[in-house]
């Protein structure tokens, strides 16, 4: 989800920043710049083939039950498609901290740096800055608008974050959001992001396998409902963890709610386990794996006593890099 608001930024600032390009960076800029997260930091690693865009299936494309031996594993296509969305999520957001990170502060201070503020040409009438603040090993960061002519107090944040330092330059934990709420109530146009208040990541990249984690928080929800997690390995082992409520998935009158956990690696061989957590289907429990063609190899239901599997066990990839 890369809203219209990130879109129109990521075009504006560079012309912005314009003003800033070509100075220097002191060696404390540098560590303010390092606790901003990068693209390859927080992407899913996903194999060959989904990267190619062979075999991806539609967003438009419906979870199904129906699997066949020997078949294409539909739901391991819906698995690359979640990486590739959650990949275009992170990079929607990421896209805005690169500018920041491009162009020296407007203003330096110990513990502290500004960029700003700038004319947001975007939203006439309003301007917009970046402020990052350092307390030990910490760092906080606000990307925030105000009406022209407003004092201090009329800040708002529009994309909060934090980072904490640990083992080396990039590593450690982190988190940023946009907050679309805040952004429709100071009169912004959010449009297809328009069923979000709030979309959060968290992530951490001091330990193996690294983690990467979106929330996604609907219009009026207390808490998020939608969860997409994707960790991997310096190997190429990867993992794409969702949590989708609301998916007709069996035929009955209950949505259902699935957590799904699919594993890969790079020649995109993997495994995945579905729980139907809520709905018609509650309890049942699938797994299945697949060739480097997506091909189903093996399968196993809990809910058939006559055949709960097919296919060799045996043929499933080993994904065990990427347990707990």
């Amino acid at each position: 989800m890369r809203d219209p608001v990130t879109r129109k930024l990521a075009l504006a600032l560079p012309c912005l920043l314009a003003v800033a390009c070509g100075g220097d960076f002191s060696n404390d800029d540098l560590e303010f710049q390092n606790a901003l997260p990068q693209r390859e930091d927080l992407a899913a690693k996903l194999p060959d083939t989904a990267r190619s865009g062979q075999g991806l299936g539609t967003r438009g494309q419906r979870l199904s039950a129906s699997q066949v031996l020997g078949g294409t594993s539909e739901l391991a296509l819906q698995a690359y498609t979640a990486g590739t969305r959650f990949n275009t999520s992170v990079d929607g957001l990421l896209s805005l901290l690169e500018l920041f990170r491009n162009a020296p502060p407007t203003t330096r201070e110990t513990d502290r740096r500004i960029w700003g503020p700038f004319p947001a040409e975007d939203h006439p009438g309003h301007e917009l800055r970046f402020v990052m603040e350092r307390q030990g090993a910490s760092f906080a960061y606000l990307l925030q608008f105000r009406p022209n002519g407003g004092g201090e107090s009329a800040w708002w944040t529009y994309l909060p974050g934090t980072f904490k330092a640990d083992g080396g330059i990039r590593k450690g934990e982190g988190t940023l959001a946009l907050d679309l709420k805040a952004a429709r109530a100071n009169g912004f146009d959010t449009k297809e992001a328009d069923t979000l208040d709030r979309l959060d990541i968290g992530y951490q990249t001091k330990a193996l396998p690294t983690r990467v984690e979106l929330l996604f928080t609907g219009i009026g929800a207390t808490v998020p409902l939608t969860r997409y997690a994707s960790r991997q390995t310096p190997e190429g082992l990867g993992e794409m963890a969702f949590r989708l409520p609301g998916v007709d998935f069996v035929p009955g009158n209950l949505a259902e709610t699935l957590d799904i956990v699919a594993r890969w690696t790079p020649d995109g061989r993997g495994v995945l386990v579905l729980n139907i957590l809520e709905g018609d289907a509650k309890g049942a429990q699938y797994t299945e794996c697949w060739d480097a063609r997506t091909r189903i190899t093996f399968m196993q239901r809990n809910w058939d006593f006559l055949n709960p599997t097919e296919g060799d066990r045996g043929s499933c990839p080993d994904v065990s890099a990427l347990n707990p």
